[in-house]
């Protein structure tokens, strides 16, 4: 599957409020569609909202408020999946890259997830450059980001306030994607990369957030 997923795919705010209601039913009575929650290395809670027959995903992520802080700025990665993401609240942007001779030094690294996501073998695969090509603004609940699984990018997540999306992901293209590290940053130690559980009553405010963010 090459292309980004078909635009038709896409909820409406109605549609995302039932997403809501049905994930924090599963969370207060200790049921997940499709694995336990867990904080991603990138900053963020991701729950798994509903998996379909050919293995696309629709997915919930939330970072949380952190007054004070600075933007959260992910590692350049691309994806193993095409997806669309929907912005629910807070403010986020994304910065699209590619490598480039006159751009800046990387380390890239192979990622390979497992059990979901939770755990990621991540392999040193030589250098690179990369250079900023696109920066795509969103405004919550208009429009959508849709992106093939080839394009490198950076998520910069505001911390003043709580942020969510909503992503449906399509099925898996290839077994490993891309991920980037400024030089002299150490990778995960032994080569593993390990999400932290969370425990079900942070889950469920979590999700309790989310749904006020909808009014």
């Amino acid at each position: 599957m090459g292309d980004v997923l078909p635009q038709d795919l896409l909820l409406d705010r109605a549609g995302v409020v039932e997403v809501l209601d049905r994930l924090l039913a599963s969370a207060r009575g200790g049921q997940w569609p499709a694995g336990a929650p867990y904080r991603h290395v990138n900053g963020f809670t991701k729950i798994v909202a509903a998996e379909h027959a050919d293995r696309s995903r629709l997915t919930l992520h939330y970072w949380p408020a952190s007054p004070g802080a600075a933007p959260d700025v992910s590692r350049p990665h691309d994806h193993r999946f095409p997806f669309i993401s929907v912005l629910l609240g807070g403010r986020q942007h994304f910065v699209e890259l590619e490598e480039a001779p006159g751009g800046d030094a990387w380390r890239r690294f192979t990622y390979r997830p497992y059990l979901g996501g939770r755990l990621a073998h991540v392999t040193h695969d030589g250098e690179a450059r990369l250079a900023p090509v696109r920066t795509v603004d969103r405004r919550p609940l208009e429009g959508h980001y849709a992106v093939t699984s080839a394009v490198v990018h950076q998520a910069v997540t505001d911390r003043a306030a709580a942020c969510a999306t909503l992503v449906l992901r399509g099925p898996r293209e290839r077994r490993r994607s891309r991920v980037y590290y400024r030089p002299g940053e150490p990778p995960p130690r032994g080569g593993l990369q390990l999400g932290r559980r969370l425990d079900r009553a942070e889950v469920v405010r979590q999700l309790s957030d989310v749904a006020a963010m909808l009014g």
